[in-house]
């Protein structure tokens, strides 16, 4: 789990992919990365901020989004603590859900059938969205949104060939 540090300034990495080979059991996607203004460039000080961007290697104009400092950390702070939240609740719910499913339900009584169905997917989401998020904040910079800008102007919702790093 890298951790990238929030500054005051911040850098994009545009990924533009140069190549792809496909093998019989993986794909390898080869990437030219660029890291856009060079020595970077001040947050906002206030709410988001789309800038512009354009490829040094395809020379396509791009937009990005840039969030405040503080909202990142914040978006970090709260993805990483519900990510613990969920991991330790698993602590609760497995004993749980092991002591109620070894238990003879009587026939009819739905209410049992239910609380495992709900334990068991409160466990489920413990151990996919906990570490998910956990991974997600460690890797939460307050930089998204990549956007290829048309001729014409308008923005695209998908971007071909291209990634932020």
């Amino acid at each position: 789990m890298a951790k990238i540090p929030i500054t005051d300034r911040y850098v994009v990495g545009l990924g533009c992919r140069v190549s792809v080979q496909q093998g019989l059991t993986s794909t390898k996607v080869s990437w030219s990365v660029a890291h856009l203004p060079e020595g970077g460039s001040p947050r906002p000080t206030g709410g988001n901020k789309e800038i512009g961007v354009i490829c040094p290697r395809c020379r396509r104009s791009f937009s990005v989004r840039v969030e405040t400092a503080t909202r990142a950390r914040v978006k970090r702070l709260v993805h990483r603590t519900v990510g613990w939240l969920l991991v330790l609740s698993l602590l609760a719910l497995v004993p749980m859900l092991v002591q109620l499913g070894g238990r003879t339900v009587e026939e009819g009584d739905d209410q049992a059938v239910d609380n495992i169905g709900l334990l068991f997917a409160l466990a489920a989401a413990g151990v996919v969205v906990g570490p998910s998020l956990l991974l997600s904040a460690g890797i939460h910079d307050g930089i998204g949104k990549l956007r290829l800008i048309r001729a014409d102007g308008r923005k695209t919702m998908w971007v071909r060939g291209h990634r932020l790093f």
